[in-house]
């Protein structure tokens, strides 16, 4: 599983990206800049809220993750 800050970093960039992306068709699609501010924060708190938990519950669900085979120090093998 991702670690807190990975998630939360993972958070910040998409959501980056899709803000930038609302604002823009909402600023094309209604030409007003309250409308289109307001509509692209509210959207994108809430949007950030659930992306967040998305993540954390999809990093406890096992189905489809494959893990990368652990490595067994051998401590002997430095000592010959």
């Amino acid at each position: 599983m991702d670690s807190k800050k990975r998630t939360l970093a993972k958070t910040a960039l998409y959501r980056g990206s899709i803000t930038v992306l609302l604002f823009t068709l909402l600023w094309f699609s209604t030409n007003n800049i309250y409308e289109t501010s307001f509509i692209t924060i509210i959207f994108n708190v809430l949007a950030t809220i659930i992306y967040y938990f998305h993540e954390r519950l999809w990093g406890k669900i096992k189905w489809g993750n494959s893990e990368a085979p652990k490595l067994v120090s051998n401590q002997n093998a430095s000592c010959q």
